[in-house]
């Protein structure tokens, strides 16, 4: 089933428990900030519905039947790339797919652990995964994934919190039925737009935190759950909005990271896809962040083309693009998106099967690197832009100042730029520039889709180090690299060419 943008819109009010500023929120399509997140997610249904864009976004399930692609399980590195696609246009267009970003890897997440668990121990859990991927298939139905626990105190595991139990999402309760769970999940995007969510441990478990190890989906309606939303970032779309807060003031980039707290909530078994089998938290964890880091990578790749967009219009608007200092600026930003691009599209070519599962995910190495090259240089990128722009990024006149009659003949003589560019150009780039690198953006494209740290760890534990040592071995001429996939096929200087070769004379310097 593909839905209209109507129809999930309207599958929103559904009495969910949600508050924004400190007020309960009766109807979140309307409220005047959390509307711009449901604008943003109904992204996710229009694409599918545009004839242009229909075949890019929808696909054939295993009965025949037409279903948001996002939905199918990625096999082959076609798969990865038709995703990455998918990431790309709705970025660039002004949507941003953040209703399925994290729900569709946490569904594959929990696929791929399931195929483990059910070959290692016997359990039945890819058969829930799978009826819940036809729940969702048929009711078009828009999903997130909550990760992110609240933590409480960060040196103590999740067992031997002092304060209280319940800072890391855990089993409460096993019934008949079901089973009851209690905590909360925090930093969760664009939850106010999504009709379920798929919950996940954040980190490894030890044998004592068992009652943590649990992945299960339920709707945010479910009684006992309580979504409290942050600020968004976003203003009412009006003439002013979109020319203060262009990026913020538009559909696509409305967004809302919550906290999802859970009180005694009941899901039934057939939505719970692990429950009691710590030693594979770690294994939800690390197949969740490797798929999910392929979206951020995405959504990287268009915020820095936009980036590098912007500062080379400001300079050319102030008539300083032709000097050499400035040129170098924009060039390095150039670089700085193409990198972040090119790694990202190897990520899903150089692909990676994962054990025990016929899904394939992008390179952990890859996908890391890239986010790690983004995130690490983003400040960097930042200071380059208002550099180039000057001070009045930060003290741009507003919209109110554009119109009234008494102050725009005063801006549009005092703030022109470069002969031949209207001044309101130049200022509609600036209020860009200044929306694009809102503290909320900095802080975002540091911490989203992982912290640097866990890029490092990533990238360590997925390195191939035997090939790197075998190129070292090689080279220094000690042995073990002879048995190197890479270096171990290259051929050695051939013996009639070393035998021929006099010995260097005394003295002799190379």
């Amino acid at each position: 089933m593909i839905r209209t943008v109507e129809q999930y819109i309207e599958s929103l009010s559904d009495e969910r428990q949600i508050y924004c500023l400190g007020e309960r929120v009766r109807d979140v399509a309307t409220h005047p900030l959390l509307g711009n997140v449901i604008r943003s997610a109904s992204m996710d249904y229009f694409f599918p519905n545009d004839p242009k864009y229909r075949d890019l976004f929808v696909a054939k399930n295993e009965d025949g039947d037409d279903v948001n692609a996002l939905f199918i399980s990625p096999k082959t590195p076609e798969d990865l790339l038709k995703r990455r696609n998918i990431f790309l246009t709705t970025w660039r267009t002004g949507g941003g797919t953040q209703l399925h970003c994290m729900g569709i890897d946490a569904l594959e997440a929990s696929r791929i652990v399931a195929d483990r668990m059910d070959g290692r121990l016997g359990t039945h859990y890819v058969e829930r995964v799978e009826a819940y991927r036809k729940h969702l298939q048929k009711g078009d139905l828009g999903i997130t994934g909550a990760m992110t626990d609240v933590k409480g105190d960060r040196s103590l595991r999740p067992s031997k919190q002092e304060t209280h139990k319940d800072y890391y999402i855990r089993v409460v309760d096993r019934q008949k039925e079901g089973i009851v769970v209690r905590g909360a999940k925090m930093h969760i995007s664009s939850t106010p737009g999504a009709n379920e969510v798929i919950v996940m441990p954040c980190r490894a478990h030890g044998e004592e935190d068992k009652d943590y190890a649990v992945v299960f989906a339920t709707a945010l309606n479910a009684q006992g759950i309580t979504i409290i939303a942050s600020e968004p970032p976003m203003r009412e779309r009006d003439d002013a909005a979109f020319w203060d807060y262009p990026l913020s003031a538009a559909s696509g980039h409305g967004s809302s990271e919550c906290l999802i707290v859970f009180e005694d909530v009941f899901v039934p078994w057939d939505r719970v896809f692990l429950c009691g089998e710590w030693e594979f938290s770690r294994d939800v964890t690390y197949a969740f962040a490797t798929l999910h880091r392929l979206f951020g990578v995405c959504r990287m790749t268009t915020e820095l083309e936009m980036l590098a967009g912007v500062a080379s219009l400001v300079a050319e608007y102030n008539g300083i693009e032709k000097f050499a200092h400035i040129r170098d600026k924009l060039a390095w930003l150039a670089m700085y998106a193409e990198a972040v691009n090119v790694i990202g599209k190897a990520s899903c070519l150089d692909c990676e099967k994962q054990k025990g599962s016929d899904i394939v995910s992008p390179n952990m190495v890859h996908t890391n690197t890239a986010k790690y090259l983004f995130a690490d240089n983003y400040h960097q990128a930042v200071k380059m832009a208002h550099d180039i722009c000057g001070g009045i990024a930060d003290t741009i006149p507003t919209y109110g100042d554009w119109t009234n009659p008494a102050t725009r003949p005063l801006l549009e003589k005092y703030l022109g730029g470069k002969a031949g560019v209207p001044t309101e150009y130049r200022l509609r780039a600036v209020r860009l520039l200044k929306d694009l690198t809102n503290t909320h953006s900095q802080v975002g494209s540091i911490h989203g889709e992982g912290s640097l740290a866990a890029q490092r760890m990533f990238v360590y534990a997925g390195a191939d180090w035997g090939k790197f040592k075998a190129a070292a071995k090689r080279a220094a001429r000690i042995p073990g690299w002879e048995k190197d996939p890479i270096y171990g096929s290259l051929p050695n200087y051939p013996s009639c060419i070393s035998s021929k070769m006099k010995p260097l004379e005394k003295g002799y310097k190379l």
